[in-house]
């Protein structure tokens, strides 16, 4: 059974209140960390692989332990209460402590147990950088180190390395948010769009706004780097879309304009190795470089199962890159 199933925290607001304090189960802060950060029981029993009645339990008891509610449950969703909004950043702080434990050991154990937990959009990633596959050989290898992959935005992203939730994230360069993080560029290349190869503008170069507008373009969500480079674009040029339909990911936007069903925009250094042969790109006027890479804080990753899958990921980007050369 795992260190968090036994181990349990005070939070005792003094010393002298140590004997008396509630003991609080380090899974069930989990449990109500989870249900913060995905808004509603059922999306954290989900990310939990729990049945939500389960979860239910395990946070009832935590309230009862603390004698007060955490959460307004209703319809929509689950909202802190004051006590839960108090709450969250001693968990946090419990939960980085028991990590930084859990760390100390792997150290001298050879890498036999520990987390590592990354923030990045699987789907989203080029081949040459999917992170699946290292978490597979990794897996192989140490079989006790758990690996957990946040899904979340570039902004989200940042925050998450910057407040030491995630070893690192690998994602788009998201300017001027950075700041102290480290970042490792993996690759830089133009931003084009994206369309049928039988497509009019297939193989164009250079083209001008006024040559793409006119089509349905195929958005990414705003905050996403392709889309802030590509309204940045426009605007520099005074143009803006006639008609656009949002696609929530990369891949999705792909699949659609592989289907005709309008133009995408997207790193033209990344075309060429996604699953759909279908697609063409196009140069534009005055077009921006998109960047991805490896976002960390600036002293090295706390921990060794984090270090080690950081430079295991690196290798294989680096053979694959290798490879598609």
């Amino acid at each position: 059974m795992a260190l968090s199933e036994y181990a349990s925290v005070s939070l005792a607001a003094s010393r002298h209140e140590c004997t008396h304090a509630p003991r609080v189960e380090l899974r069930q802060l989990e449990h109500f960390l989870a249900v913060v950060e995905e808004g509603s029981f059922t999306a954290a029993a989900g990310r939990l692989y729990m049945v939500q009645s389960s979860l239910s339990a395990s946070l009832l008891s935590l309230e009862r332990t603390l004698g007060t509610d955490l959460f307004i449950r209703g319809r929509r969703g689950a909202e802190l209460t004051d006590a839960g909004r108090a709450l969250v950043e001693p968990a946090r702080a419990a939960l980085r402590s028991l990590q930084v434990a859990r760390d100390a050991v792997a150290e001298v154990s050879g890498l036999l147990h520990g987390t590592v937990r990354i923030a990045c959009l699987p789907s989203s990633l080029p081949v040459a950088f999917d992170i699946g596959r290292t978490i597979r050989l990794f897996n192989q290898k140490y079989p006790g180190v758990e690996v957990k992959v946040v899904r979340a935005g570039a902004p989200a992203m940042v925050g998450m390395v910057a407040e030491g939730q995630v070893d690192f994230a690998v994602t788009p360069s998201v300017e001027g948010k950075l700041g102290k993080l480290s970042f490792q560029s993996l690759i830089r290349t133009e931003l084009g769009l994206v369309c049928p190869a039988e497509h009019r503008l297939a193989g164009a170069r250079n083209v001008e706004p006024q040559d793409y507008l006119d089509e349905l373009i195929l958005d990414l969500p705003r905050g996403w780097q392709a889309r802030e480079l590509f309204d940045r674009v426009l605007a520099e040029q005074g143009a803006e879309r006639k008609t656009s339909l949002e696609v929530d990911d990369w891949v999705g936007a792909l699949a659609l304009a592989n289907r005709g069903t309008g133009i995408a925009y997207g790193p033209i250094g990344c075309i060429a190795d996604t699953p759909f042969a279908g697609l063409d790109v196009a140069t534009i006027v005055g077009a921006p470089t998109w960047e991805l890479g490896i976002a960390t804080r600036d002293e090295a990753l706390r921990g060794a199962a984090g270090r080690a899958f950081l430079a295991a990921y690196l290798r294989d980007c680096a053979s694959t890159q290798a490879e598609l050369i």
